[in-house]
């Protein structure tokens, strides 16, 4: 009987091939995974320089400022942060640099503006019921001598604080008495000012000087809260948080550095720092800016922006950090990296829904939703 080798040599193979098979092992996992969210880009009219973003109370309209050109554009998005209609207005001439934006609380639906370059606060009535409708002018208020080049501005109670960053300056103004003012003399540069929720006193990130100003308004005194090389260097963003929980600001770092940390300054004026750890990116954040989530007292939740805006090696990004019932210790961190990079992302808006973020150097206007 003759053997037919080259079958043999196949009916092995296949053997071996099955019993390799029948030798490894696969097992089923669970495929959790965080909900699926929109990341979306939407463009605006071009402009070297797009600053800083509000939402209307109660309605569905965003106004964005444009500082290069002086102009407000005002828009309306749908739930999902999409633009689906928008104006564009010059407020001033092209030169007056638009800047800031802050909705007045004594008269809902207004909204004060900075003009840097014409020294000017601004009410406007931004006329929501039309995107297509110019806003109007309600109050003009001239910076006092010796201030310079308001960036920031705030309504509280029947006053205004602004940042004078030209002249490294902060402003304290009755808006129904221009007349009753306090200009206090900071270092460079006062970009941001808050009210402290818990000692009342207000203060001042000056992001050139590595340094916040404590103002006493009743005393009339200013100081200064240097921050730690150790800690970071550039503080920027700076807001109030929920009560009792003090003042939150952002460090940027520097042209080749980030150090993803964000302080909390207490009402006897100590700093507790946190650093993100969760990932390389978060570490190195270059940080803008932040907001508190509208749950904030209840989810303990912070959003940070972070910005190449003076370090080309830094990441655009949108980060979602959770904190412990104390506000002590960051549990969580959450990281969405902007589809366009390098875009310089300057300010951020938390809605119930979404998460804006403008893009200065981009022309553009990110919504992240959140649902």
């Amino acid at each position: 009987m003759r053997v037919n080798k080259k079958l043999l040599s196949s009916l092995f193979s296949l053997l071996s091939v099955q019993s390799i098979a029948t030798a490894l092992s696969i097992t089923p996992l669970a495929a959790d995974r965080a909900a699926s969210r929109y990341v979306i880009e939407n463009p605006l009219p071009p402009a070297d320089q797009t600053h800083e973003v509000v939402r209307v109370a109660g309605t569905n309209v965003i106004l964005i400022s444009q500082m290069s050109n002086s102009v407000l554009l005002k828009a309306t998005v749908d739930d999902h942060g999409v633009i689906t209609d928008i104006g564009a207005f010059r407020i001033g001439e092209s030169t007056s640099a638009l800047h800031g934006l802050a909705l007045s609380k004594t008269d809902p639906g207004k909204v004060w503006v900075t003009l840097q370059k014409d020294n000017k606060l601004v009410l406007l009535n931004p006329i929501v019921n039309s995107i297509k409708a110019a806003p109007e002018v309600i109050k003009e208020i001239v910076v006092p001598n010796p201030g310079l080049g308001p960036h920031y501005v705030g309504e509280y109670g029947d006053e205004l604080w602004s940042t004078l960053q030209d002249s490294s300056h902060v402003l304290r103004i009755n808006y129904n008495d221009p007349s009753n003012y306090t200009i206090y003399t900071g270092i460079p540069r006062p970009i941001f000012i808050a009210q402290h929720p818990d000692n009342g006193k207000f203060y001042t990130g000056e992001d050139n000087s590595a340094s916040i100003m404590k103002i006493d308004p009743v005393a009339n005194t200013t100081s200064q809260l240097p921050i730690p090389e150790t800690a970071g260097m550039t503080p920027v963003g700076l807001i109030a948080g929920p009560p009792g929980r003090g003042i939150w600001f952002t460090l940027l770092g520097n042209a080749t550095q980030g150090t993803g940390t964000i302080g909390n300054l207490h009402k006897d004026d100590t700093i507790t720092y946190h650093t993100l750890s969760s990932s390389p990116l978060s570490k190195k954040a270059a940080l803008l800016h932040l907001a508190f989530d509208p749950e904030a007292e209840t989810n303990y939740t912070l959003w940070l922006l972070a910005s190449s805006i003076v370090n080309s090696n830094a990441l655009d990004m949108i980060i979602k950090v959770t904190f412990d019932a104390g506000w002590s210790k960051i549990v969580s961190e959450d990281i969405v990296v902007t589809p366009t990079q390098l875009n310089k992302a300057h300010r951020i808006l938390i809605t119930p829904t979404n998460v804006f973020a403008t893009e200065l150097a981009s022309s553009k206007l990110v919504s992240y939703y959140t649902l």
